[in-house]
């Protein structure tokens, strides 16, 4: 058996929690490089992605699915509707909720940002086999798990 194996994990949590404090500064910089080109933030991409696969969501669930706060989420969405990129629509039901929708202008931003992003998780992420990249996909999910609050 490996003696690595044998351990005290503990001084390596440490190591753990900086390096993955570094590769998130360093893959937000890189992203935020990629989708400056096409003149979005991370914020904007994440809010026109969210809704290219939820659309007409609130502005309340826009704020749960991007972990962001409410107050947050509606600066962000008068940016890009002020943009032209999302339009908010009056809930039929609901007058005091507005729906989400992309705009065609939105769209086709996201059409044109989307490969770089693509590129860039190819590029990152290449370095790992399918089965590593598996293994990574599982501990992450446990250790986001682990971040949640529980109440």
């Amino acid at each position: 058996m490996l003696s690595v194996l044998n351990e005290d994990p503990r001084p390596w949590r440490g190591r753990v929690f900086t390096t993955m404090l570094r590769v998130h500064a360093r893959l937000e910089r890189r992203i935020g490089e990629s989708l400056a080109v096409h003149g979005l933030t991370l914020a904007q991409f994440d809010v026109l992605a969210t809704l290219a696969h939820g659309e007409g969501i609130t502005q309340q669930e826009l704020a749960e699915r991007l972990l962001v706060t409410k107050g947050n989420v509606v600066g962000l969405i008068d940016r890009v509707s002020a943009a032209g990129w999302v339009e908010r629509r009056p809930d039929p039901d609901d007058r005091r909720v507005n729906r989400l929708s992309l705009t065609d202008r939105g769209r086709t931003l996201l059409a044109q940002a989307w490969p770089s992003q693509i590129a860039l998780i190819e590029a990152v992420f290449g370095v790992l086999t399918a089965g590593e990249s598996h293994l990574l996909h599982e501990f992450l999910e446990r250790l986001e798990r682990s971040t949640q609050r529980r109440e």
